[in-house]
Parts: C-alpha cells; sequence; structure tokens
C-alpha cells in the first residue's frame, strides 16, 4: 500500500537527516508520526505561504476584505507544498536516489 511506501521513504529521509534536534540512536525507531513530519518537511512550508501572504497583504490594501477566501488560499498553498514533498520523495525512491 501507499502508506506503506511513504512511512519507509520517510524513514530513509530520517537517516540522512542532520538536525540535532530530530537525531536519534541507529537501533531506535522512529514513532509514526516523528516519520510523517518529517517527511512533509515543515521547513519548506514557508515558502508555500509566503506568496499567499503578499497576494493578502496587496488585496487588502486594495479594499478587499474577505479572511475565508484568504485561509482558504493559505490551506490550499500548505496543501499542495506538502502534497509535493510527498511526491517527491516517492519519485526519488522510485527512480532510486533515495539509497540509504
Amino acid at each position: 500500500p501507499l502508506g506503506r511506501r511513504v512511512i519507509g521513504i520517510a524513514a530513509s529521509t530520517l537517516s540522512d537527516s542532520n538536525s540535532d534536534a530530530l537525531t536519534m540512536a541507529s537501533d531506535e525507531r522512529p514513532s509514526l508520526s516523528k516519520i510523517w513530519l518529517l517527511a512533509i518537511r515543515p521547513q519548506t512550508l514557508p515558502a508555500s505561504v509566503t506568496p499567499v501572504i503578499v497576494g493578502c497583504a496587496l488585496a487588502h490594501a486594495d479594499g478587499a476584505r474577505n479572511h475565508g477566501e484568504a485561509f482558504l488560499f493559505w490551506l490550499f498553498a500548505l496543501a499542495i507544498q506538502i502534497g509535493t514533498n510527498l511526491h517527491n520523495d516517492y519519485a526519488d525512491f522510485v527512480r532510486g536516489a533515495d539509497t540509504k
């Protein structure tokens, strides 16, 4: 199943992580939530919402005041970035780029 592949890919990504906060002993298996958190790569999420924030600021300056739409744009930008990160990990795994 795809879920198991994603978890396996994320676990291989964990071994490549050089962040001190995410470093674990080699015999320790990461929790499922940590694997998913690493797979979505939260450090890339600001890059997805920055254009939305700029667009919302420009729209606000022009008189637009629809906060519900702004929130949806922000939410969809995050979802697209997370989906892209997961797809990238999967594609690297299929091509053999993630061999560790």
